[in-house]
């Protein structure tokens, strides 16, 4: 008995222990891992074109020494100098000046850390856009969901600037994007705009601030100004902010923003959405294409620069007319803007109609520049003051001084 249990135990032991030495063959070791002290980090990065058909590639490279200094003062300071440090070279491609880059650092370049790139104008109108993403999409190490920006002059010249706010400028425009200010579109966004249906694709346009008075030509930052509007991989045309906002509001794509009415001259009431919705609905009866834009809004009063008792039934539907009225008129600018006099579909018409009439679409996929023209569109617009905001009365009024109707 004795032996029998000795017996086991060994078995027992024997068994665990191969046990081990076999699940340690499924363990992988770091046989292709990049040291953070042999890489220099891109953070930006900027295409521009050149004379013929080359490119000029510039990098916004981080200084590692500038992160310690910083770190060592508590993250109060900027370490006594600049935290990146920008270099360019031109090449054939993006492919072809990123090797040649490479022979300007003593570090290996890598993409993994670069959360924006900047396309220059000369590069968006020439066409070719897509010849360049396509190694951001193809190169294991870039970002699909990095964000895209065309400078309305030179995209190396946005990468020189210094923000006082922020360490470098591809952080700032990085976080301004993030405000939902206009579009925001990615990488993976733009492949994928560009090969729908309507082949059209939207990237923020920004523009460099002009120096404040005894502010240094580079202590200043870009803003956006609006949108770039490309069919496939060219630049057709760009609408300003206020156009913007109809436009994505259309997309259902708007998530911040402001709507004020004018319920009488020189009194204003300001809304901000909490939500907002937008469906596109289809309909194609005896051959007429016909879209119903329905959109829905909800929001709360953040000021109320007029006599009005907000919290009075009339006076809240007075304040929803006149949204929907504001509302209606950015959307019918964008379509003015976009639909009639560039003849663009960037709202996703193409979209809903191959969505429900997937026959009728394939009868009109290679004409659609010829048929979004007739498409009619109608606009629905409810909207709902849901919070009037912490104060009863307008500030400065005694209640007896307040309208309610």
């Amino acid at each position: 008995m004795k032996m029998n249990l000795f017996l086991v135990r060994n078995i027992i032991k024997i068994f665990t222990i191969l046990l081990f030495l076999s699940a340690s063959f499924l363990l992988t070791g770091c046989w292709d891992r990049k040291e953070v002290n042999d890489m220099a980090l891109v953070l930006g990065a900027a295409i521009d074109k050149e004379k013929g058909e080359n490119i000029k590639l510039s990098l916004q490279i981080l200084i590692p020494r500038a992160v310690s200094s910083e770190q060592a003062m508590g993250g109060g300071g900027r370490g006594g100098g600049p935290m990146v440090l920008t270099r360019s070279a031109v090449g054939e491609n993006m492919a072809d000046a990123a090797s040649k880059l490479q022979t300007k650092f003593p570090r290996k370049i890598f993409w993994g850390h670069c959360k924006i790139y900047i396309i220059g104008r000369k590069l968006t109108k020439s066409g070719g856009v897509r010849k360049q993403i396509d190694f951001l999409l193809r190169h294991p190490e870039p970002r699909e969901h990095a964000y895209l920006f065309v400078s309305d002059g030179d995209a190396d010249k946005i990468l020189e600037l210094q923000p006082p706010l922020e360490r470098y400028e591809g952080d700032a425009l990085r976080r301004l994007t993030e405000l939902h200010i206009g579009v925001k579109t990615t990488v993976k966004d733009f492949e994928q705009m560009i090969t729908g249906d309507a082949g059209i694709a939207l990237l923020p346009l920004i523009q460099k601030l002009p120096p404040t008075h005894g502010q240094k030509q580079e202590k200043t930052i870009a803003n956006i100004i609006g949108t770039a509007i490309f069919k496939r991989d060219r630049m057709i045309g760009q609408i300003d902010t206020k156009v913007t906002r109809g436009l994505i509001w259309f997309r259902n794509e708007i998530e911040v923003t402001s709507v004020t009415t004018v319920p009488k001259k020189g009194e204003t009431i300001t809304l901000d959405s909490i939500r907002s919705t937008t469906k596109l609905i289809p309909t194609i009866k005896n051959g007429n294409w016909k879209i119903l834009a329905k959109v829905t809004m909800e929001g709360t009063i953040v000021q109320n620069a007029s006599n009005l008792d907000v919290m009075s039934p009339i006076i809240t539907k007075r304040v929803e007319k006149g949204l929907e009225k504001d509302i209606k008129q950015r959307l019918n600018l964008s379509l003015i803007q976009v639909k009639q006099r560039m003849n663009v579909d960037a709202f996703g018409f193409a979209d809903a109609f191959h969505r429900k009439y997937p026959k009728e679409w394939e009868k009109v996929k290679n004409h659609w520049d010829e048929v979004l023209p007739k498409v009619e569109v109608k606009i629905n617009i409810k909207t709902r003051v849901r919070r009037p905001g912490l104060s009863t009365t307008p500030a400065g009024l005694k209640e007896e001084e307040v309208k309610e109707k």
